[in-house]
């Protein structure tokens, strides 16, 4: 999913986090639109092949996170404050 961004002049951890922040969408579209189709699929072998799909998404959300958290320390206190 692209964006337009004004980071041109500014230095490179803010383009990082913007980029970050886009994968982090796409993650959930996927974890989404996976779910999606487990709720709809009768067939439980390509449901739970899909549930692990989905499941792997989730996992990338959280090192994303992760990232984030290290490169945002504004978005790290949040994080922290609400207890995540």
């Amino acid at each position: 999913m692209a964006y337009e961004n004004d980071y041109e002049d500014e230095g490179a951890p803010e383009l990082d986090l913007e980029m970050l922040r886009e994968d982090m969408i796409g993650e959930l579209q996927a974890i989404n639109q996976y779910q999606e189709h487990i709720d709809t699929i009768e067939d439980e072998e390509v449901a739970e092949v899909l549930a692990h799909i989905r499941d792997e998404e989730k996992e990338h959300l959280v090192e994303l996170t992760k990232l984030i958290r290290k490169l945002d320390p504004l978005q790290a206190e949040m994080f922290k404050k609400e207890g995540l």
